[in-house]
């Protein structure tokens, strides 16, 4: 057996930074000087230099580094920060190296509010950055300019605007990610095509870029008679500018360090070890960030390559040899394999992260893995070519367009076939220990079985077997449910209820007046977190933005999002247009649109949804007051929901005599004064009070006065503000309440 000391050393080495990570949990839990005066938002000035900008949305991103910060707390340094800064007042041209000063307020990152939610916090920490600034005022203290980086940015720049000039905003937006690893022009329903298809690698830089470029200059300069040294060092020079150029992520570096480890074995005439490549590489990036062992591109990055090292064989033996069968055959074959290996290594992370894996995606990168380099190809020779003659480059540049046409067909054609997609919910730390130690026992089989020469096709066929049970495993732990859980979403300044039964998925409300996307960021992330691809119900309260902004959302990809089965509004005299208008949506997009009446109850035995309001001759305006109000119960448990109900609809309510007491109360109109009154309190008495509002709204909720009454009624008062999502689990009889952010609460 070949020996491979470094490989083993770097693995030590890793066993060692996981370890550190895990005991410190994913990231310090000691806070930096200027974090702690961020916590209270506390305004700051600061001096730091420029390494890197970014243009977004509606503000410029400066990275800064090397900062020195003055408040009313002291004077302290801070390595890295970033600086929101509005693209309004910003009229002065600013270069990488530049030291700029700021004033303005500093702010930590959002921790993930909602489960399945992208956790910002850990995302900046991993970059070494700890706290957001909005600036408030900026102004150039040193015009000192990083000649190289500003330089490589410039071309960045340049290089996108010639791609979306020649092939449009949707495919020079996907060319400009492929090519320079620019997202922010990327068309956002390719982005999500693309994800759910199991092909969005192809939008990352990765080691098929570092192989096409460095490897191409490295192997013409060798066909042109240079020699080893001469070529390696000027591939490795380009993939270091390409590097800095593309801002160096994670799947980027570790394709550098593999390549420079791959040249200089040839350099020093040394056998290039793959396993001991990546080690390498792995330990380098993880010396210098230990928290990258939890970031999503490390961890599918390096499980990529180690799948292929590890199970590709497995499965090429499964196949059978291949010596006496077509090209074409044993191509395809090879292609399986690989593809089987990539997929199995990564079902883990890949369930941990997205929540879901597209089956039909092996035999999708068959077609469209081998045509990318025709892209690339063609993006880079179009590119030059256009700098001499701008419309022949534009010609060359059209091939880019055809192969991503063709990927967009390919697609569309695989999302319309059967069991395109399959929802998971994210797995538990156990079921990722399981499933890894069973790998490695039918990896460690199949070494020994090909040690003594005898049939390894078991091995191939069991891990699949294997791989499929777990999936199937996974999804039921969270269908086998026998107690009924309802979560109140953190969806900034709205609303969003999940309701989840033993065999049915409702969701109350779905929108926000302050989170942008709030559909396709905090609602369909949660969902599919906990396996509710298909909604069965999906109640809308009354037509305010703040409840059915991310509703909206969600019907309009119903290709690729969460299904919506039935969309249940109020009476049709409350409807106003907006309501009119997501009717018509949802029909368009195949959804059966019902209504509630007072009285109305649907359920599955161990869960009833009950709709105690508005009456159809209650006499209310559309709008807050004409609320849906409903009441969820199961065995001797009650949860109110009331919507934005209040004034005249709060007094309706209490008129109808259909209030009873409930163990918990989702308060009304995020906690506003007009809702909640004394006599509405002395009807329900809640034990416990949900309130759901963004923080710092600009409405002051939820008001002093509700609180004060929910105080004096006895109600335990639990909000989104403090605890993001809000769980409440029961069993008909006991009550459990967590949050996402504050743990139990």
């Amino acid at each position: 057996m070949r020996k491979r000391p470094f490989c083993t050393i770097c693995i030590l080495f890793l066993v060692i930074q996981a370890a550190r990570v895990l005991s410190a949990g994913a990231e310090d839990t000691e806070f930096s000087a200027l974090e702690k005066l961020a916590s209270e938002e506390m305004r700051i000035s600061l001096c730091g230099t420029v390494y890197r900008i970014e243009e977004k949305a509606e503000v410029t991103a400066f990275y800064l580094k090397d900062n020195a910060v003055s408040s009313a707390g002291g004077n302290m340094k801070e390595s890295k920060v970033l600086v929101y800064y509005s693209r309004e007042n910003h009229h002065q041209k600013i270069r990488i190296g530049n030291t700029l000063y700021i004033r303005g307020e500093a702010q930590l990152f959002d921790k993930a509010r909602n489960p399945g939610n992208f956790d910002q916090r850990q995302y900046y920490r991993r970059q070494g950055i700890r706290v957001l600034v909005w600036a408030e005022e900026m102004a150039v203290r040193s015009a000192d300019t990083d000649r190289l980086r500003q330089g490589l940015a410039e071309l960045r720049d340049k290089w996108n605007r010639l791609l979306i000039r020649h092939l449009g905003d949707y495919y020079g937006g996907t060319m400009s990610a492929v090519l320079l690893g620019e997202k922010s022009g990327l068309d956002a329903g390719m982005k999500t095509m693309y994800q759910k298809c199991g092909i969005s690698h192809l939008l990352a830089i990765s080691g098929l870029h570092m192989t096409f470029l460095g490897m191409g200059i490295y192997n013409a300069m060798r066909r042109a008679g240079a020699g080893f040294m001469l070529s390696g060092i000027a591939g490795g020079i380009l993939l270091i500018l390409y590097s800095l150029m593309i801002g160096s992520g994670v799947s980027s570096l570790r394709a550098l360090i593999m390549f420079l480890v791959r040249i200089g074995a040839e350099i020093t005439g040394s056998d290039y070890d793959l396993p001991t490549s990546l080690g390498v590489s792995a330990a380098i990036l993880c010396g210098w960030q230990p928290l990258y062992l939890t970031d999503a591109g490390f961890i599918l990055s390096y499980g990529a390559i180690l799948g292929i090292a590890m199970f590709a064989p497995v499965f090429t033996d499964m196949f059978g040899h291949a010596g006496r069968r077509p090209a074409v055959v044993k191509w395809i074959l090879d292609g399986m394999s690989t593809s089987l290996a990539v997929n199995l290594l990564l079902l883990g992370p890949l369930l941990w992260f997205y929540f879901e894996i597209p089956p039909y995606s092996v035999l999708l990168n068959l077609v469209v893995i081998p045509v990318m380099p025709v892209a690339m190809g063609a993006g880079i020779a179009g590119s030059v070519l256009a700098l001499l003659w701008d419309a022949a480059g534009g010609v060359v540049l059209q091939a880019c367009r055809a192969v991503l046409a063709g990927y967009d067909l390919v697609c569309m054609w695989s999302s319309s076939l059967p069991f395109s997609r399959f929802v998971s919910g994210k797995p538990s730390v156990w079921w990722l220990i399981v499933y890894y130690a069973v790998l490695g026992i039918l990896y460690a089989v199949y070494t020994y079985l090909k040690r003594k020469e005898k049939t390894c096709r078991i091995p191939g066929v069991m891990a699949l077997v294997f791989a499929s049970v777990m999936l199937l495993i996974c999804r039921c732990g969270y269908e086998q449910r026998t107690d009924v859980q309802i979560t109140v979403l953190d969806v900034g300044q709205g609303d969003c209820i999940h309701i989840r039964g033993p065999s049915v998925d409702i969701l109350v409300d779905g929108g926000s007046s302050d989170a942008s996307d709030v559909g396709a960021y905090r609602i369909s992330p949660y969902l599919l977190s906990c396996a509710a691809d298909v909604l069965d119900y999906v109640f809308i309260t009354h037509g305010d933005g703040d409840h059915i902004s991310g509703i909206r959302e969600m019907l309009e990809d119903q290709t690729f999002g969460v299904q919506i089965r039935n969309l249940v509004l109020p009476p049709v005299k409350y409807h106003d247009d907006t309501l009119r208008g997501l009717a018509l949506l949802a029909a368009r997009n195949g959804t059966r649109i019902l209504t509630a009446e007072a009285g109305g109850m649907i359920g599955d035995g161990s869960l009833v949804l009950e709709c105690l309001g508005p009456e159809k001759d209650a006499g209310l305006e559309a709008g807050n007051e004409a609320s849906l109000v409903l009441e969820a119960s199961s065995g001797g448990f009650r949860m109110l929901l009331t919507g934005d109900v209040e004034g005249e609809g709060e007094e309706k309510l209490i008129e109808s005599g259909s209030l009873n007491r409930c163990d918990v109360l989702k308060a009304g109109h995020h906690g506003s004064k007009n809702s909640g009154s004394e006599k509405f309190l002395d009807l329900v008495q809640p034990a416990v009070t949900l309130i759901s509002a963004g923080r710092g709204n600009r409405y002051g909720h939820p008001h002093e006065e509700t609180l004060n009454r929910l105080e004096e009624s006895g109600s335990r008062i639990y909000s989104t503000q403090e605890n993001g999502a809000l769980t409440v689990r029961t069993d008909g009889q006991h009550i459990w309440i967590s949050g996402t952010v504050s743990g139990t609460a």
